[in-house]
């Protein structure tokens, strides 16, 4: 019977072609060219099937419950140049990404990625040389950044045959976490960018570290952008002894100005050493 797919009854096996069961189709392993005559078996009779316009080609009006359909593979997207930062002084700042955009070879099964038709890195349109399949292409593109944001750029890649792939770089802001000594239960602004103890987890509360005690007599302070449930001081409770979380709003080396918290000591610290300090 004809139907959507030119179908001929053939009694002899093909030249240079696979046959394949309907029910081996899900795991069909032969190779098909672009446009090829394509043998089935059913029932001990062999059809060859026109698979050279797939597009309009969807569905066969016999005992078939599907047909070998080959697809073209995506196209591949990446892009880099993103990366964290402390929070900044008001305004922008330039960046560089590198992207690149390529097409997969055929496998088994599959088809080689149709050509590219576009390749778009945030936001602007790229000019490129066709990869062949297989290979890539890549470049730059400068990009400005506003300061405090936290921004994504993409790289878009499509083909000409509509398939797509989106690769993705992020510029994150992050404020840091400050561990250190005062020489009063409010500590300055400098007192705390002179912290012993710095990091770039200032919305994580749990923390462990040993603290080297500058001097006699200093407040132990924690500047945090997250509250702190417990505080232990070289393996005992203390949360007590501290006036915790009050409201800081504090200026960082960068110029940037967050308000976060901070928990000092009630009393000062006496002797000159070092501290187990856990805080959670």
């Amino acid at each position: 019977m004809r139907k959507l797919l030119l179908i001929t009854m053939l009694f002899t096996s093909f030249m240079a072609s696979a046959q394949v069961k309907i029910s081996d189709l899900p795991t069909y392993t032969g190779t098909i060219s672009p446009g090829a005559w394509v043998p089935i078996v059913v029932s001990g009779i062999t059809r060859k099937y026109d698979v050279s316009n797939l597009a309009t080609n969807t569905a066969v009006a016999d005992s078939l419950a599907q047909f070998v359909r080959l697809q073209t593979q995506a196209p591949m997207a990446s892009i880099s140049g993103g990366y964290f930062y402390e929070r900044h002084a008001i305004g922008t700042f330039t960046a560089s990404l590198g992207w690149s955009a390529g097409r997969q070879a055929a496998g088994t099964n599959i088809l080689a990625t149709n050509p590219l038709s576009s390749i778009i890195v945030a936001g602007t349109s790229q000019t490129f040389s066709q990869p062949a399949a297989g290979s890539s292409v890549s470049g730059s593109q400068s990009v400005t950044v506003t300061y405090n944001s936290n921004t994504t750029f993409t790289d878009t890649v499509k083909t000409t045959d509509g398939k797509s792939a989106i690769g993705y770089t992020y510029f994150s802001v992050y404020d840091k976490r400050f561990v250190g000594w005062a020489a009063t239960s409010t500590p300055t602004n400098s007192e705390i960018l002179a912290a012993v103890y710095q990091d770039n987890y200032g919305g994580t509360v749990p923390l462990s570290t040993v603290l080297a005690q500058l001097g006699s007599d200093k407040y132990l302070f924690i500047v945090n952008t997250a509250t702190i449930n417990t505080i232990a001081i070289n393996g005992f409770p203390s949360t007590a002894a501290f006036t915790l979380d009050s409201s800081k709003t504090f200026t960082n080396a960068s110029g940037g100005t967050f308000t976060g918290y901070i928990s000092v000591s009630i009393n000062p610290f006496g002797s000159v050493g070092t501290t187990t300090l856990n805080v959670n």
